[in-house]
């Protein structure tokens, strides 16, 4: 079977990070420049990327996640029509982050994260700091991505947020199956194929056969995983071209209501 061509309306990847090689020690070739970056992304056919900044800490200093919001304003202002930045939120700090958040939203941005429990120096997200920046959140028609935590606490969000869109990462390989069926029973989840979500092949066909295909969306992860391998593996699932496009495109858009040329 011969690999499709990329699609030439241009693919959205709604779930990367703008890490250079100055702030990531990686054992292997991380980009050195913005420039290096958003050509690796065009050569995967990659045409706007959207995604936060994190910063390893203990979840006590406001001025961390101060900085990984600054950081991926900055490369929007360098790149508007290659990069929608996600702001960063943290339970710790629930009036600062609303302040972050309105902020994001008076610039017009609508993408949240994707949030890390693990990497910001909390345990879960279903605590009343959280809930209280997700108020916010919801009332502004934004869109959540996150991490995953347990299927408890992301059902946790789900129930309380009913309008809101979660966008779980990284749904995973042998638990598949089970995040699917959770996803039925609460129709403002939704996920992203990057970093360990399209590991199996016929994974990606499965989810559109159970949720319908407005609920996948198209994520890397890169620099941390290769866009180009993700992009093709989505090609190499049986899925018809307008399953296609909803997943690399047209669910983001509809999401966030961003407009691309």
């Amino acid at each position: 079977m011969k690999l499709p061509e990329t699609p030439e309306y241009g693919i959205i990847d709604a779930h990367m990070h703008p890490y250079l090689a100055e702030h990531r020690n990686f054992p292997f070739r991380v980009p050195v420049t913005y420039d290096e970056y958003f050509a690796e992304q065009r050569r995967a056919g990659i045409v706007l990327s959207c995604g936060a900044f994190n910063i390893r800490n203990d979840g006590s200093d406001f001025a961390v996640l101060e900085e990984c919001n600054r950081r991926v304003l900055e490369v929007n202002r360098s790149y508007p029509k290659e990069f929608l930045p996600g702001v960063n939120i943290h339970p710790n700090f629930p009036e600062e982050s609303c302040r972050e958040v309105q902020k994001f939203y008076d610039l017009g941005f609508r993408w949240v994260g994707e949030i890390a429990w693990y990497v910001m120096g909390y345990r879960e997200y279903a605590t009343p700091g959280m809930f209280q920046i997700l108020e916010l959140v919801q009332s502004l028609g934004m869109v959540l991505s996150i991490h995953p935590s347990t299927l408890e606490d992301e059902a946790a969000l789900a129930k309380n947020f009913p309008r809101l869109p979660i966008v779980i990462a990284h749904p995973g390989a042998n638990d598949i199956t089970v995040n699917y069926e959770m996803a039925q029973k609460y129709p403002n989840i939704y996920f992203d194929i990057s970093g360990g979500g399209l590991p199996r092949w016929g994974m990606l066909k499965k989810g559109v056969e159970m949720l319908g295909p407005e609920r996948i969306l198209f994520g890397s992860d890169f620099p941390v995983i290769s866009s180009g391998m993700y992009v093709a593996g989505a090609l190499f699932e049986h899925l018809t071209p307008a399953e296609q496009r909803c997943l690399f495109r047209d669910n983001f858009l509809r999401l966030t209501g961003y407009t691309v040329e």
